[in-house]
């Protein structure tokens, strides 16, 4: 049996993505090589309501996520984008 690999729906287009870069800047928030796909990761738990741990691994780790997420909420980050 052939195993098929589905990416997960993204939430973040090119322009979006660099208007959130600009606001993480702003707050301190270094930018790493996978700050897009966290960010997604991110995104999807909160965009399905889903547990932390069912965050497709495509995206992330959910510990990274999780982490991330705490991080950038101690920080502000959430209260400026929304």
């Amino acid at each position: 049996m052939r195993e098929v690999q589905v990416m997960a729906r993204t939430a973040l287009t090119d322009t979006l993505w660099d208007q959130l870069q600009s606001t993480m800047t702003q707050h301190g928030c270094y930018q790493t090589q996978n700050s897009r796909e966290i960010m997604e990761a991110i995104l999807w738990k909160l965009r399905t309501g889903a547990p932390w741990r069912d965050i497709p691994e495509e995206l992330c780790l959910w510990k990274t996520a999780y982490s991330r997420f705490n991080r950038w909420s101690k920080n502000g980050l959430w209260a400026d984008f929304f």
